[in-house]
């Protein structure tokens, strides 16, 4: 049996992270409202690739940063996630053919946002992400 999967980006412009309203309700993780950007995958598609793809259709450019994370969220223990991480490097984001919205959300504030969805790991990687900038 096919387990669902996605990819989400975690794109970091300086100390904001790029956010997505859903359009309509997630089957999959129906309290989520705003999200990472991802795209959902057929058992023999590669996450780097779609997820770069989907980024592309965006109008905005991005660097993959070599962090990867892929886990199993909480609220759906069945739905397999893969997270790539990305700097940011230029454009305004065109997220309406696959999205509601867009925002630019404080690393810090992120827990505000989603928490549903986040591994453990990409949490603490976020507070240290946060830290850094408050150093600065």
């Amino acid at each position: 049996m096919f387990m669902p999967k996605r990819v989400s980006a975690l794109i970091i412009r300086d100390d904001k992270v790029l956010m997505v309203k859903l359009k309509t309700q997630d089957r999959y993780m129906p309290r989520a409202t705003w999200v990472f950007p991802f795209i959902e995958l057929s058992e023999d598609n590669s996450p780097r690739r779609e997820i770069l793809l989907l980024i592309k259709n965006f109008s905005i450019d991005v660097r993959l940063t070599g962090k990867f994370f892929n886990y199993y969220p909480s609220e759906n223990p069945k739905l397999q996630y893969f997270l790539y991480v990305m700097d940011y490097l230029k454009g305004e984001p065109e997220v309406m053919s696959n999205f509601q919205a867009y925002k630019w959300v404080q690393i810090s504030d992120i827990t505000s946002y989603s928490t549903s969805f986040m591994d453990n790991n990409v949490s603490k990687f976020l507070d240290e992400k946060a830290k850094e900038y408050n150093k600065n």
